[in-house]
């Protein structure tokens, strides 16, 4: 930047003389003198060849200054780029999620008395809405005579019919009791779930299907709809959630 601003000083001062050398050519013109004329036109052609030069090479200089200025923020957004991965893995690790204290708030203490399967479910499927903010939750439990999974337990649930039983295999929950592996249904189509409140009607657009499953056998399955996506973290939770209920829906459902 340096040599330019000296360049440009240059510049003023050959174009201080060329106007000079140009006015003086003129008049020499004019007043016939032809030593003087001759001189002023070799004058001026030697300064238009420096001015020319002059700006050739402050050309050179400021294209040469702007592919600095492009190496420097290339390098600037690259320290900066680095910087974010730091930061990124500290907050990471300052706040990792708790999956153990938030199932230790979804899942009820071994003290609770709770007489049915469905009461179970539902008071699981209370406090999933409070942790992971859940627009509707349903439980379905195997009957072991007929060997279907009936409906035991609903949070929000809302439509002219009750859910349907399936046996394994059939729709996703069905296959997901087969599989016996998490579904995280990340884009629903509208008007597959509906949710009815006081403002009217609305969609959840993501649905997760979590087996329960007890001695390696499915015995129960949970589906929860919400309007926001379903993480990892969240994934994580819900498999611990699914270990934990089936050792106690598998006691109940022995009690009936």
């Amino acid at each position: 930047m340096n040599q330019a601003k000296k360049n440009a000083n240059r510049g003023q001062l050959i174009f201080a003389f060329l106007t000079v050398s140009i006015f003086t050519t003129i008049y020499a013109a004019q007043a016939g003198v032809t030593v003087l004329l001759f001189v002023c036109i070799i004058t001026s052609l030697i300064l238009s060849l420096g001015m020319l030069i002059l700006l050739l090479q402050t050309n050179k200089i400021l294209l040469k200054n702007d592919e600095e200025i492009v190496r420097l923020k290339q390098r600037v957004e690259s320290q900066l780029k680095k910087k974010q991965r730091i930061i990124d893995n500290i907050r990471q690790h300052t706040e990792e999620f708790d999956a153990e204290g938030a199932l230790a708030r979804i899942i009820p203490s071994t003290e609770s008395n709770f007489r049915s399967v469905s009461a179970y479910a539902e008071n699981v499927l209370q406090n999933i809405a409070k942790e992971l903010e859940i627009v509707q939750g349903l439980v379905f439990v195997l009957n072991k005579t007929d060997l279907l999974f009936h409906i035991s337990g609903e949070y929000a649930y809302y439509s002219e019919e009750r859910p349907r039983s399936f046996p394994l295999g059939e729709t996703l929950s069905g296959q997901v009791a087969k599989n016996q592996k998490i579904l995280n249904v990340k884009e629903l189509p509208e008007g597959y779930i509906t949710i009815l409140s006081g403002l009217g009607k609305s969609y959840p657009r993501h649905l997760i299907i979590v087996p329960i499953v007890y001695n390696s056998e499915s015995i129960g399955i949970m589906e929860l709809a919400s309007f926001k996506p379903f993480g990892e973290n969240e994934e994580l939770l819900l498999r611990k959630a699914g270990e934990s209920m089936a050792n106690v829906l598998n006691e109940l459902m022995n009690n009936l």
